[in-house]
């Protein structure tokens, strides 16, 4: 047991390649080899049915004439069912955002249906907390096709490209379906279930955001890479605290100034009243000096 402790040790996403070598890692470790990447979407994906499902708000579909002839046919479920729908993109979800902790621009899934009859969906995802789905399930109507908007939240991009979604479709049996496409969902048997899977990626001036935030591949900074800035995220930061103390140094000055005023207005009052008991004290000498000659006034009469 000490043995192991002592030589286990973590590292980032440069200093793994000093221990494996480089075809043997798979891309998201900066590697070459493609296969486990492609064997973990697998593992991940076939545990999507067990997440919970993304809720939002409810919104109808836009519904238009599939005659996109990009879009790309889905993979059809494991029992070689028929092809129900062709979805845009076929195999990758990408997403662009400014900051490693802004929010991205809205992607579409673009769904459409090659039957004659209505074909029911629902998106899942392996981490709903991270996106904004609309609308998670509906109806397709025969040869329409429907855009399923996708937003990737503020501080999800880091560890995004773990993520991944999962287009499930199913004929819609309308002896069954009463209008409720959720409450129709529970109905519907797994081996009646066409499923696509979509892996994500995220790129920021460009480049993929892994090259733009360090130490993506260390578990602890992963946990904390809301707190992971590079550098222009920092200088947007500190601009934001200028600001701040800006507004602050203004309501300051502000207050200051209403002081100010209130303590001129109080000296002017002051001077006035100082002013007023000057005058009183003048008149009343006068009158004093006027009633005193007059007495004497009066003596030299007498005399």
């Amino acid at each position: 047991h000490y043995f192991i402790q002592s030589n286990l040790r973590f590292v980032n996403k440069t200093e793994v390649l000093d221990y494996v070598e480089k075809d043997q890692l798979p891309l998201s470790l900066g590697g070459s080899n493609e296969s486990d990447a492609t064997s973990l979407m697998d593992m991940e994906t076939e545990e999507l049915t067990d997440k919970k499902q993304v809720t939002f708000t409810k919104e109808e579909p836009s519904t238009r004439k599939a005659s996109d002839s990009s879009l790309t046919p889905t993979k059809a479920g494991p029992d070689k069912m028929q092809q129900l729908l062709t979805i845009t993109p076929q195999d990758t979800m990408m997403f662009t955002v400014q900051q490693s902790n802004s929010e991205s621009q809205p992607q579409t899934i673009r769904m459409s249906n090659i039957l004659e009859s209505q074909v029911a969906y629902k998106v899942k995802t392996t981490a709903p907390e991270h996106y904004r789905v609309k609308p998670t399930v509906g109806v397709i109507e025969a040869g329409q096709t429907v855009e399923v908007s996708v937003q990737l939240t503020p501080g999800s991009a880091v560890t995004a490209s773990r993520d991944r979604f999962l287009v499930q479709s199913t004929p819609v049996n309308t002896d069954t379906f009463r209008g409720d496409i959720t409450e129709y969902w529970r109905t519907v048997e797994p081996g009646k279930v066409n499923e696509h899977r979509l892996r994500c990626k995220v790129t920021m001036d460009g480049s993929p955001i892994e090259e733009k935030v360090d130490h993506i591949g260390n578990p602890t900074s992963i946990l904390n890479h809301t707190s992971n800035y590079n550098s222009t995220d920092r200088i947007l930061d500190l601009e934001n605290r200028l600001r701040m103390i800006e507004h602050k140094v203004d309501a300051v000055q502000q207050i200051a100034s209403s002081t100010l005023a209130i303590i001129r207005i109080f000296l002017m009052m002051v001077l006035v009243y100082i002013f007023f008991i000057i005058y009183q004290e003048y008149m009343f000498l006068q009158e004093s000096r006027a009633v005193e000659q007059e007495r004497l006034s009066s003596l030299k009469d007498d005399l």
